[in-house]
């Protein structure tokens, strides 16, 4: 198996890091604010897929300290993508993979613009998981991953191919489904058909996934939502399937009641990830000539929850 750094210990994480961890990868964890917390309790996973402990997990507090690894997983959420630059330079070396573990668009361009000589991949992350306290991980549903590479590069394709395989391999045999996709930003588009409508819906709605689902009303904006990122989608170059929104629906209906990442977030007063999950679409089908009204209405809503509970907090 292959070694991993894994950048930031929370939910997506705590979990996919703790089940490599778990099957025998080397497996370096930076925690920064859980850091005492896991050196001295470990790493606990309640799962539905069978709960376990890490007690003794390999953690770090700075990346400074960080010995080299095969693929650095990113996993810190998209509103301290600021802060990457200088947190993954000391383990960046010719050749390393680094693995986009983030929702929304874009931010592997970024990354490879930061560092030209790493190999950049993405991993869509399918599950329902939060972190209910420090070194601890709750999941309840789902908690499968695609992979997929950047297009544009000039890397050998094999050199890709064979670090798509070996990574699928590894999270396979730490029990974790992955698949491996043909174009990384169709995959993108795709979790943004989710992604887009239950994380700020939930916000502005103030509801979990069951109660928008359950709503008439709730379902029909989810769905409209949906209908726009479909045609950002094929703006944009990424075509989805005709009935994608259909089944991302029937989907949703299957999953365990769930608080999507933006509602933990915007409830524990934390940043939510409206950039690069609502503006870098919207800007992308712009780009192509095409306007995402709703996503943009949406967008303006969370930004303005976000600056009135600000100004409120002095």
């Amino acid at each position: 198996m292959l070694r991993y750094s894994i950048i930031g210990t929370g939910a997506v994480g705590g979990y996919f890091g703790a089940r490599l961890a778990r099957a025998g990868a080397a497996v370096r964890f930076l925690a920064r604010s859980d850091y005492e917390a896991i050196k001295s309790h470990g790493l606990n996973v309640d799962s539905v897929a069978g709960s376990f402990s890490l007690p003794a997990p390999e953690v770090y507090s700075s990346t400074e300290h960080m010995p080299e690894s095969d693929v650095v997983a990113v996993a810190v959420k998209t509103t301290s993508n600021g802060e990457l630059p200088k947190l993954l330079a000391p383990l960046i070396k010719p050749g390393t993979v680094i693995l986009i573990m983030q929702n929304g668009l874009g931010e592997e361009s970024a990354i490879q613009a930061a560092f030209p000589e790493a190999l950049v991949l993405g991993a869509l992350c399918y599950i329902c998981a939060w972190k209910d306290g420090p070194g601890s991980v709750v999941h309840r549903d789902k908690g499968t991953v695609t992979l997929g590479a950047l297009s544009g590069r000039h890397d050998d394709d094999e050199t890709r191919r064979e670090a798509l395989q070996q990574i699928a391999r590894d999270f396979a045999l730490a029990g974790v489904p992955a698949d491996i996709s043909d174009s990384l930003g169709t995959s993108r588009w795709r979790k943004l058909l989710w992604n887009i409508p239950f994380n700020g819906l939930s916000v502005t709605l103030d509801a979990d996934t069951r109660e928008i689902m359950a709503s008439p009303s709730a379902r029909r904006m989810a769905a409209r939502l949906m209908e726009e990122v479909m045609r950002g989608a094929a703006a944009a170059g990424f075509p989805l399937e005709p009935d994608a929104a259909k089944k991302m629906l029937a989907y949703t209906e299957t999953m365990t009641p769930y608080k999507p990442s933006m509602k933990l977030d915007w409830e524990a007063q934390r940043p939510m990830e409206i950039e690069s999950m609502y503006r870098n679409p919207v800007r992308a089908a712009r780009s192509a000539g095409v306007e995402l009204h709703a996503i943009a209405h949406l967008a303006d809503e969370l930004e303005y929850m976000e600056a009135r509970r600000a100004v409120s907090r002095g």
